[in-house]
């Protein structure tokens, strides 16, 4: 199910024309963007799931996934015209995943955008995804 769910989001990021890389990534933010990489770049991490409670035995409880997406961006020209580049961007991602259903799941829903780093031209936003209701199979 992570996987499968992974490989969707990656497939809707990868319709964004203005993005040159868009990959998985396990590890710490910090570390990626030390990576060399093609910018502008978008990089999905899940994040974890959360459980509603269940009273029965035998009964399957419900999660939320969520899921962040790691979009840096750089411009050589200044911070202002980088951040504008990624404005864009994000406001591509949002068309990209809100209300998209990830196969027999449930829909994507966003949560929060935020600025994760801006130094120099290198800009980086979190911007976190989640899908309820979903049923745990086991």
């Amino acid at each position: 199910m992570i996987e499968d769910t992974q490989d969707d989001i990656i497939a809707q990021l990868e319709t964004i024309t203005a993005v040159k890389t868009v990959g998985a990534w396990q590890g710490d933010i910090e570390d990626l963007l030390k990576q060399p990489q093609k910018l502008p770049s978008l990089h999905v991490i899940y994040q974890g799931a959360s459980f509603e409670t269940y009273e029965q035995a035998g009964d399957r409880p419900n999660l939320a996934m969520d899921w962040l997406i790691v979009l840096v961006g750089k411009s050589l020209k200044s911070r202002e015209a980088g951040a504008v580049s990624c404005y864009t961007i994000i406001e591509a991602v949002r068309s990209a995943l809100i209300n998209h259903q990830v196969e027999e799941y449930d829909f994507l829903r966003p949560v929060k955008e935020d600025l994760i780093l801006a130094e120099g031209g290198v800009l980086a936003y979190g911007l976190t995804y989640r899908m309820s209701n979903v049923l745990w199979e086991g």
